[in-house]
């Protein structure tokens, strides 16, 4: 249709966009992506789309785009079927209009479909995309789990070995010296579709993959589904569920493991020792990485001292020559760099500038709400209109249709003055939270004033994490905080 209107206008198509089982709401589409681009560098000078909401169902991409940034760039909008046209400033309240339907749709389709999945994973159907590594989707009904008899030995196996008194780790390094494909690989190779998380050394066996294994009550039969969930329908991120939230349904596909493996499996977990040959515990664990390759480092021992190495090299030393610290030097930056951190920010002119709500903060703050009030104000004026022409319908004064246009001009006008409310409160909650995190930082600080030595306590409250790389004579030490 796009071409065949291209050919009536007698004009030359630079290149198809074309994003197949993508969303109007992915703002991730590559060839979206590649057209921006291309607009941008002017390559081109009128966009078509079959409709606008194959563009974007995002009011703010439409607004972004169409209304701010191709008119700069010197590009045309154009939607056949539901007639828009950016070189047509009539109709930006109908596209402004159109965008806000295509979002509340959805809005409205995200709620339903979290309902259905929802009600389905209380009835124990498996709702995932991917089945899980010793499973594969009943060819029959994609909502039930069989066992895959090639994966689940495997599976057997790695229970088998933890059971014999081996940790995580060693199984790791031997399912990589037996050449056993890791769940991905498998997957990979035998055609069924997967997740591959992590990209980098993807198609080895990691500690955390054998540790996910172990722990996860599928392969005793029961489904264990709605541990995370996506922030909103408009981003990709997602935040882990507490367990109560979860929906756990027991017996619902073949067990790999039956239950007296699993119960001793879980009991020797909990029972495993975790501060290593000294008896001291690890203060940094999870917190140290390869500055390399981005991978965890792990603890292990030589002449009676602990070193950190880097557990991809550890696993396998082909994909990342790895870096190794020694836990005493670690800490000893790591306690240098939080007095330095100490003295920086308790400093009488960061104290000043930062913290002091005087600094500047705090009056633009108050010019903000000012606004936010004036249009508020503006808006109760729009209903005190809507309400006055909807007495002058009733009294004959204006036409239905008249009221109806009035009406939807008025209720777009509001729609843009909520929008702009809603960016202002957004930029107050911003500026209290620069105020409130910068005393909270200060308070926080004061208590390490005179620390001498770390504990797990004061690293999991100052520090995210820790990157390490270089060598002994120019070691490179990255601490990442908590602010």
């Amino acid at each position: 249709m796009l071409i065949d209107y291209c050919r009536q206008k007698e004009w030359i198509v630079y290149d198809i966009y074309n994003d197949e089982d993508f969303s109007g709401s992915d703002r991730d589409r590559p060839d979206f992506n590649r057209m921006i681009n291309d607009a941008r560098e002017n390559k081109f000078d009128v966009i078509i789309c079959k409709t606008q909401s194959r563009f974007a169902r995002d009011m703010e991409m439409i607004e972004k785009y169409i209304n701010r940034l191709f008119p700069v760039w010197g590009i045309r909008f154009l939607s056949i079927v539901d007639n828009n046209d950016s070189s047509n400033k009539a109709n930006r309240k109908s596209r402004q209009i159109n965008s806000l339907v295509d979002q509340w749709y959805l809005e409205d389709l995200s709620d339903n479909i979290r309902a259905t999945l929802s009600s389905k994973r209380r009835q124990g159907l498996w709702v995932g995309a991917f089945a899980p590594y010793g499973y594969i989707k009943d060819p029959n009904n994609k909502n039930h789990l069989v066992i895959d008899k090639e994966a689940a030995e495997i599976v057997q196996y790695v229970f088998d070995l933890y059971l014999q008194g081996y940790g995580v780790t060693t199984i790791a390094r031997r399912l990589n010296t037996e050449h056993i494909p890791n769940p991905a690989t498998y997957k990979q190779q035998h055609g069924q579709p997967f997740q591959n998380v992590n990209k980098k050394c993807s198609d080895i066996w990691h500690t955390y993959s054998v540790q996910r294994m172990i722990s996860n009550e599928v392969y005793i039969g029961n489904t264990v589904q709605g541990v995370q969930e996506n922030v909103s329908y408009k981003s990709n991120k997602k935040r882990n569920k507490p367990r109560e939230e979860w929906d756990i349904v027991e017996g619902t596909h073949e067990a790999i493991i039956s239950r007296d493996v699993w119960d001793r499996v879980q009991r020797l977990r909990a029972s495993k020792p975790k501060s290593g040959r000294t008896g001291k515990p690890n203060i940094f664990a999870t917190k140290v990485r390869c500055l390399r390759c981005g991978s965890a480092m792990r603890i292990y021992y030589t002449h009676h001292e602990r070193y950190f190495r880097c557990n991809t090299a550890y696993f396998a030393d082909n994909r990342c020559t790895g870096t190794f610290v020694s836990e005493k030097v670690l800490q000893r930056e790591v306690l240098k760099q939080i007095k330095i951190l100490y003295n920086t920010y308790v400093d009488d002119n960061y104290v000043l500038s930062e913290i002091n709500p005087s600094n500047g903060l705090q009056q633009k703050k108050e010019k903000l709400q000012r606004l936010a009030f004036t249009i508020n104000q503006k808006i109760e004026n729009l209903d005190a209109r809507i309400k006055d022409a909807y007495i002058d319908k009733l009294d004959g004064v204006i036409s239905v249709e008249d009221f109806l246009s009035l009406k939807r001009e008025f209720n777009t006008e509001k729609q843009s003055l909520e929008n702009d409310v809603k960016k202002l409160n957004s930029q107050i909650d911003d500026i209290d939270y620069q105020l409130s995190n910068s005393k909270s930082q200060y308070e926080l600080l004061q208590q390490f004033k005179d620390i001498e030595e770390l504990d797990y306590t004061t690293v999991n409250t100052l520090i995210d994490y820790i990157e390490v790389g270089g060598n002994k004579n120019n070691r490179i030490i990255n601490i990442h905080w908590n602010f």
